[in-house]
């Protein structure tokens, strides 16, 4: 059982180790490029000396993140996409400095450095804080220009690496030549078959063979010739030899010929550098977490990879984060421990003995093909494959930030693109319907019953009252489209005139100051136009919002506070009533009766069967959890209809005055009452058994017609009201 379990153990390691070699070779490969990308031109005395932190930093990444992440077979790459950026951020800090190369080589080294040590305590922070869920608000049309501009800028290097020149008009004017043209040529030839040979085959070992060939194929083209290494390397095939000749490591007597200015300098870029790679990194969790089949948990793994950072920025080496496709090639190779990741790091530290060898024997056009490829990639991923993704304003956005990357610089279209973002999204949010729903007192009634008069009387004045339900967060935009609304309405020639406007923000998630100048625009135009206004589900927050604009709620002014849309439906309508001289006198439950069913010779004979209910202020008309026996009428008066929730709360249904009925839904059903009804002023109220109806339909079968009609008519009403209140809700 042991030594089945040793085996076990051992043919475990074997995938690992598997994974260990290709991602070491594959790292080695993009070390050489990355160090000729960063220490190009000028600064190619440090080649062997970016080489060695490019492979250490590498190795210091991998091996952090294959011990500490949550997703055991995590393999952690150097990420090429801040490299590209960094490169023309080194070449701008150290372009104008004196003194010797050495300390351009190391003041490089450190912007490489700090810009990893940045990184990782971004990374760190922003995990310990829980706050990697943030990154992702980033406009993705953003993202995608940054990407887009990272693989220009790897063009861009590809060129300064093999003529000295960034593409632009000097670049155009020696491009003509032979000479040039014959070191451009083949770099681009082996992009090509780069790109050809990874559509063809998806194994991660593709780019270290086609390298190798690569390679072979130009020292038997330079046997041919019949020229010798050192012509091929005189002409520019091959990379200068510096005095060193190999593989270096930083040392700390580096530190004193930094030029620490020129590492401010690039302290901008260095930060977007790091934003970009958290970016990089939660895009490759979400990968991640499709391609395996398991949650990642976002803020470990910023720790983890904070972490490794930090260590490797500490010996100035570069930024990283875990690779997609070699970490799914683990999973996939039946990587299910932490070895994948410790056989990476081993294998690029023991390339730096082989690197030593191999820095100034790769033919410049590999190195520089391959950061073509790079970049060519990043253009066909970011910026032409989007086309398809994005809505033609969001993909012109991404043409806009690669374009100004390219022309002015990294930072302009950093700054270019969250600009045109934000005006973009804030241009599309003002767009957004400010009122989700408007509708009149005709439409929406209050929850309080009235007599059929009264009804009328609503239907035929509801349209002074204007129901307008906000949402969303209001801002000066939106602000201005609801003022314009209210402005709209107000002036509409085909309706009545406005007497009270109830504004409901149920539905708003905030609002700013800026807004707070439509409200003060809506409480002119109302006492202009005499318009009570009604502001309802107000947050604490809104409210003080308003109140330090100046904005006086109550009292004389237009504007007043009210729970809900119900109660200030409540005020407006008893005010329209008051104001008809038809509802001003006192009617009588006969002319109720009478207005709902019409006149009838046998109706004071039904009122003779009712009996008045003496009752005062706060008293139970019905009790819920009685036997429903009896049905009530208000002749004059109000009462309340309500129920006491589990936590003892008392919760409003609706409001009955003059002329309502009470209690004929239960009677009929034969049911318990489900609420209480309570006496809110003094009422005149009567009542008709259960009894009583069975007896006139026995006795006197007209006047108990009479007394089923009403009811009949009344729960119609109730219906129909109940009918419009769901059509608002569909709405």
């Amino acid at each position: 059982m042991a030594l089945e379990l040793k085996a076990q153990r051992g043919n475990a390691w074997l995938p690992a180790a598997l994974i260990g070699v290709i991602a070491g070779v594959d790292n080695i490969a993009a070390a050489l490029a990355i160090a000729s990308l960063l220490f190009a031109g000028p600064l190619s005395s440090g080649l062997g000396l970016g080489v060695g932190v490019v492979l250490v930093g590498g190795a210091v990444l991998a091996l952090v993140v294959a011990l500490r992440s949550t997703l055991p077979n995590s393999v952690a790459l150097v990420q090429e996409t801040p490299v590209a950026i960094l490169a023309a951020a080194i070449v701008t800090a150290t372009a104008t400095l004196e003194g010797p190369t050495e300390a351009r080589v190391a003041t490089a080294v450190a912007i490489l450095g700090v810009s990893s040590l940045a990184t990782g305590a971004l990374f760190w922070v922003t995990g310990r804080l829980g706050l990697g869920g943030l990154v992702r608000f980033l406009p993705y049309p953003v993202v995608a220009g940054f990407l887009a501009g990272s693989g220009w800028l790897l063009v861009d290097g590809s060129m300064v690496m093999l003529t000295g020149h960034g593409i632009g008009p000097a670049f155009f004017d020696i491009a003509r030549q032979t000479s040039v043209l014959m070191l451009i040529g083949p770099a681009v030839l082996f992009a090509l078959a780069l790109h050809l040979a990874l559509g063809r085959f998806s194994h991660p070992a593709t780019v270290p063979v086609v390298m190798l060939v690569g390679g072979l194929a130009f020292f038997g083209a330079i046997a041919a010739a019949g020229l010798g290494v050192e012509d091929a390397r005189a002409l520019g095939y091959l990379p200068k030899l510096t005095a060193h000749g190999g593989v270096e490591l930083p040392t700390v007597q580096m530190l004193w010929t930094v030029d620490w200015h020129a590492v401010l300098s690039a302290g901008p870029t260095i930060l977007s550098i790091a934003a970009l790679s958290m970016i990089g990194l939660l895009l490759n969790i979400s990968g991640l977490e499709l391609a395996v089949g398991r949650d990642i948990e976002v803020n470990a793994e910023l720790r983890s990879t904070g972490l490794a950072n930090v260590l490797s920025g500490a010996i100035g080496g570069p930024s990283g984060y875990v690779g997609l496709t070699m970490t799914v090639l683990a999973q996939k190779t039946g990587v299910h421990g932490r070895g994948a990741g410790v056989a990476t790091a081993l294998a690029m530290l023991l390339g730096l003995a082989a690197a030593g060898g191999l820095i100034f024997q790769v033919p410049v056009f590999l190195t520089a093909g391959f950061v073509l490829f790079l970049g060519v990639g990043l253009l066909l991923e970011w910026l032409v494959a989007t086309r398809r993704e994005l809505p033609l304003v969001e993909w012109l956005i991404v043409v806009l930030i690669m374009l100004a990357i390219a022309v002015v610089g990294f930072l302009e279209g950093l700054a270019v693109g969250l600009l045109v973002s934000i005006a973009v999204f804030v241009f599309n949010y003002s767009r957004l319907p400010v009122v989700r729903l408007n509708t009149s007192g005709v439409e929406h009634r209050s929850s309080v019953d009235r007599s059929s008069s009264a009804s009328r009387l609503l239907s035929r004045h509801g349209d002074a009252i204007e129901i307008v339900q906000l949402q969303g967060y209001l801002f000066f935009g939106s602000a201005d489209r609801m003022v314009n609304y209210i402005r709209r309405r107000l002036r509409a020639p085909n309706r009545a005139p406005l007497r009270f406007l109830i504004l409901d923000f149920r539905h708003v998630s905030g609002l700013d100051s800026a807004a707070t100048s439509g409200f003060l625009k809506i409480a002119r135009m109302s006492e202009d136009h005499r318009v009570k206004v009604f502001l309802t589900h107000v947050s604490d927050e809104v409210e003080k919002t308003l109140g330090l604009a100046g904005i006086k709620f109550g009292g004389q002014g237009a504007m007043t506070l009210e729970v809900d849309i119900d109660h200030a439906l409540e005020h407006a309508e008893e005010a329209i009533l008051q104001e008809q001289p038809e509802h001003g006198v006192h009617a009588g439950l006969l002319s109720h009766l009478t207005a709902i069913a019409g006149p009838h010779h046998r109706m004071g004979d039904l009122l003779d069967h009712m009996t008045r209910v003496p009752v005062e202020v706060g008293d139970l008309v019905i009790r819920a959890g009685e036997t429903a026996d009896d049905v009530f009428f208000i002749a004059s008066g109000r009462v309340r209809v309500q129920v006491t929730l589990p936590n003892g709360r008392k919760l409003r249904l609706r409001t009955m005055t003059d002329g309502a009925f009470v209690g004929e839904i239960a009677l009929y059903l034969g049911q318990e009452r489900t609420a209480d009804v309570i006496v809110e002023t003094p009422s005149e109220i009567f009542r008709l058994s259960a009894a009583d109806l069975s007896r006139l339909e026995r006795d006197d079968p007209e006047v108990a017609f009479l007394a089923h009609r009403l009811l009949a008519i009344n729960l119609s009403e109730k219906l129909s009201v109940a009918n419009q209140a769901i059509k608002r809700t569909e709405r």
